[in-house]
């Protein structure tokens, strides 16, 4: 008995390793060129069209073609394999078809599912986005010699698109009307870069002031992590601190101590503070104002020009090229819609319910970030997953829409290409040439930026041959343009 026992053992760990061996020894038979593969008889195909880019197709393999090619891959084992007590090569045929039959069998039928993928797809010109899900191969193990292959597979293909009309459309470019106030508000700006805050004495804190304080603040008569500090500098009306603490500070003076209670909200991010009431003890050591230089040579020349007149033409000549890119931003945005408008497009539902989820996450994360309370996100969810759909549903169409006048076009990203958008990154940033180049060139960025320098080509084509009409309009109307288009 413990002799069978061990024989038993020994030959189904025999068995196992040439199970292994087998299979090395098909996949090493196998490694032919797939767009080489033969069939005996073409298989045959029932397409059956579902509607958003799915697909269901019946295949039929008759026989023969599994016939012939088991039959060329026992001919190739009969020339490698190794069977014990024979030297390589001298097995008798049906002795390599009894110990490789099964994994034969496996191979042969998989290496037919993949020919006749190849052929469907060639012959229908199919897209398709995965390799298709097939049924009938487990059935298939079981087949007589004599029975045709029969499976199916199911699978959705690329999104299509019947453009609509690109080239010829009419394009409104909205253009800033550059007003003295407009220069005047960017000038505020570059000196409020330029502002210091200094100690004015006997001033009362306001927003904007910089207050150096020291504060000590106690839980139930007990300090706790974070609640202390000395000197700091705190910008009143900048809301990093509770309103309670900044209303406090509102008014006081140089030298003035006071005290407020704050409430940690429930669902704080330190949990061990969460709905808890600090007492704090606030000593106020300086009150500081923001001092903006004056408008002036002097100022222009800290700032880099030669002078304030200068200064003032520069920064005219800067608000018009921004706004002239932000404007034709908008008009880009609006011509895409119009072209996606006018095109008809076909979605798989997948692609469209991937996406649609991606964008949900996202607002889900944005609005997290900024302590929208979960069970309100929870409330909103219809109407946040209504919203990523339209998003994901839009951007899918531009996005094939870009691709079909690309194709159109025949538009190619070249090295030329890359090393255009290296020296505008090099110019924006002051970073050297090499090192922006190399970062473009890193895989995770190659595919981004190549699809970005694509749409730009694209949008050229469109732009170009466009009816286009400027528009001017005020600063407020150019925001809430930009804005929508954001939304």
């Amino acid at each position: 008995m413990t002799d069978e026992k061990t024989t038993g053992v020994a030959e189904e760990t025999e068995e196992t390793e040439e199970t292994e061996e087998t299979e090395e020894t098909v996949k090493t038979v196998d490694e032919t060129e797939e767009e080489e593969f033969q069939f005996a008889e073409d298989p045959s195909f029932e397409v059956d069209y579902k509607g958003d880019c799915a697909y269901e197709v019946k295949v039929t393999v008759t026989a023969a073609n599994e016939k012939k090619q088991a039959g060329e891959l026992f001919d190739e084992l009969m020339k490698e394999a190794q069977v014990p007590g024979f030297r390589k090569g001298r097995a008798p045929r049906g002795l390599i078809e009894n110990k490789f039959g099964k994994a034969v069998r496996a191979e042969t039928l998989d290496k037919l599912v993949g020919a006749s993928v190849r052929k469907l797809i060639k012959q229908e010109d199919f897209q398709p986005l995965n390799f298709p899900d097939v049924d009938g191969l487990e059935e298939a193990k079981d087949l007589k010699e004599d029975e045709d292959f029969v499976f199916t597979l199911t699978f959705e293909v690329y999104p299509r698109c019947e453009l609509g009309k690109y080239r010829g459309i009419d394009i409104e470019h909205p253009v800033l009307k550059i007003a003295d106030a407009d220069i005047d508000t960017a000038i505020l700006d570059m000196r409020g870069r330029f502002a210091s805050h200094e100690t004015v004495d006997g001033a009362k804190a306001e927003d904007g002031d910089q207050v150096i304080i020291d504060f000590d603040g106690k839980i139930d008569g007990e300090a706790f992590a974070g609640g202390t500090a000395e000197s700091y500098p705190y910008i009143l009306g900048s809301g990093r601190f509770f309103t309670e603490f900044e209303t406090a500070l509102q008014g006081a003076e140089a030298g003035g101590e006071l005290t407020c209670d704050v409430t940690f909200p429930d669902d704080y991010s330190n949990t061990s503070l969460a709905g808890k009431t600090a007492n704090f003890t606030i000593k106020v050591n300086e009150v500081k104002r923001k001092i903006t230089p004056d408008f002036d040579d002097d100022f222009a020349k800290q700032a880099g020009f030669d002078d304030a007149a200068t200064m003032r033409e520069r920064v005219t000549k800067d608000l018009q090229e921004s706004s002239s890119e932000q404007g034709r931003a908008i008009a880009e945005g609006k011509a895409m819609e119009k072209i996606v408008a006018d095109s008809t497009f076909e979605l798989p539902a997948s692609l469209v319910e991937s996406s649609a989820n991606e964008y949900y996450e996202q607002e889900q994360r944005r609005l997290t970030a900024l302590r929208v309370p979960y069970a309100e996100i929870e409330e909103r969810e219809e109407e946040l997953r209504a919203k990523a759909r339209e998003n994901a549903e839009r951007n899918i169409k531009t996005f094939i829409a870009v691709n079909e006048i690309g194709d159109a076009e025949n538009i190619e990203v070249t090295e030329d290409d890359f090393l255009k958008e290296a020296d505008a990154i090099r110019k924006r940033t002051g970073m050297e040439l090499d090192v922006v180049s190399r970062y473009l060139r890193q895989q995770d960025q190659m595919s981004e930026y190549r699809s970005r320098i694509y749409r730009q080509k694209a949008m050229e084509v469109i732009w170009n041959n466009a009816n286009i009409t400027q528009k001017e309009v005020t600063r407020e109307e150019l925001e809430a343009e930009n804005e929508q288009e954001d939304a």
